[in-house]
């Protein structure tokens, strides 16, 4: 069991990485989706406001985002602070399920 678990490890370390390096060539792109997940907020009337001055950011957003992707990855690849590092493996998955949903 505990092989099985090192492997997914990897497996999904190695994945993160990968995605963070391939988003990183085009963090324009990932601002527009970005964008575009603002507008769509903002088409609730309670939100409107909230989600204005989130276009100015997005930029910055996405490569903090990209970043968190790189660090998360090496992070569960070498199995350094497990717990930390699962937890941002989670946010970043729910954000990001959002983003493409």
């Amino acid at each position: 069991m505990k092989l099985l678990v090192n492997i997914s490890r990897v497996i999904v370390g190695v994945i993160f990485i990968f995605s963070g390096l391939v988003t990183a060539n085009d963090p324009l792109g990932l601002s527009y989706k970005m964008q575009e997940f603002f507008e769509v907020w903002a088409q609730n009337p309670e939100l409107k406001n909230t989600m204005d001055w989130l276009h100015n950011y997005a930029l910055p957003f996405s490569i903090i985002i990209i970043t968190l992707e790189i660090v998360v990855g090496v992070g569960i690849f070498l199995g350094i602070w497990k717990k930390f590092f699962s937890f941002l493996l989670l946010l970043l998955i729910v954000f990001f399920s959002f983003l493409t949903g």
